[in-house]
């Protein structure tokens, strides 16, 4: 009876929780996910053709070439975040002058709202009056102006090198965090061994922080896959699609084009490796606290 009663208890505080997971997620889900074997369109009813927007996606080159980008753009992006995280981290840890106003700046980029910082980023590249190409022909390191947003390979470097400059400070300071925590004794005694600063970092600094770098990289990565605005409001996937990746084709198809079905078929397909992600992530984290 006691059971029972613990049970009813139970549930009636989490009551709350599940109706919030109910209406604000699970329905909302259930109904897009219902949309996306539909023909919908902006203003028209919704009519059901089964696997037909998943079909046209898998023939359709352009989406082909969205996933392309997708995972060239996330793969560099967080491979030079993890990198610059961990160099930023390995220099904040240090005793050196002004550290705590270093540690401060490195949260900037993070702090500052992301439309802010793309209006900067294009002024940077503009390539009229544009700081990028200033220098670099002052420096005689370019012979003429060149269009970072205007050309396809450019503009892809472009949009990866201000979304490695937003995600350093998080990388930066979850490495800083599993930096704290290691032994300075260790340090010393390995000095003391003879062990250089290269020898130090891989045998000793390296394997201290590797959980806390792959779970960062991870949560990284999963947000790099969903990176839209920055993509959006520099190139608007362009120019001639060369910076289009999922994200912006789902917008482009859904509200340029009105195809809501297809757009939100394109979401769907993306879930799947953000699932698995996100479960690496949960179990991982987890793992470590056993």
């Amino acid at each position: 009876m006691k059971t029972r009663l613990d049970n009813k208890l139970a549930y009636l505080l989490m009551s709350p929780v599940l109706i919030y997971l109910l209406a604000v997620m699970l329905l909302p889900f259930g109904w897009a996910l219902y949309l996306s074997f539909t023909d919908k369109t902006v203003g028209m009813p919704a009519n059901f053709i089964g696997f037909g927007n998943y079909a046209d996606l898998l023939q359709d080159p352009m989406f082909w070439k969205a996933v392309k980008n997708t995972v060239i753009f996330t793969a560099v992006a967080v491979i030079f975040k993890t990198v610059f995280g961990m160099i930023m981290a390995l220099v904040l840890n240090e005793k050196i002058i002004f550290r705590n106003v270093f540690r401060v700046l490195l949260f900037l980029p993070w702090t500052i709202p992301t439309i802010v910082s793309v209006f900067t980023w294009q002024w940077i590249y503009s390539d009229v009056g544009g700081v990028l190409n200033y220098l670099l022909l002052k420096i005689n390191a370019i012979g003429r102006p060149l269009g970072w947003l205007a050309q396809p390979d450019l503009a892809m470097l472009s949009v990866i090198v201000v979304n490695v400059w937003r995600g350093i400070p998080f990388m930066g300071i979850a490495i800083l965090a599993g930096l704290q925590s290691v032994s300075k004794e260790m340090y010393e005694a390995a000095m003391l061994d003879g062990a250089g600063a290269i020898k130090r970092f891989f045998y000793m600094t390296l394997p201290s922080v590797k959980e806390v770098t792959v779970i960062a990289a991870v949560m990284t990565t999963i947000w790099t896959l969903n990176d839209f605005e920055i993509i959006w409001l520099l190139t608007r996937g362009g120019p001639d699609n060369g910076t289009q990746v999922l994200s912006t084709l789902s917008y482009t198809i859904g509200f340029l084009n009105m195809s809501l079905g297809k757009a939100i078929a394109i979401a769907i397909m993306t879930m799947p490796p953000l699932i698995l992600l996100i479960n690496y992530v949960t179990k991982r984290s987890l793992s470590s606290k056993e």
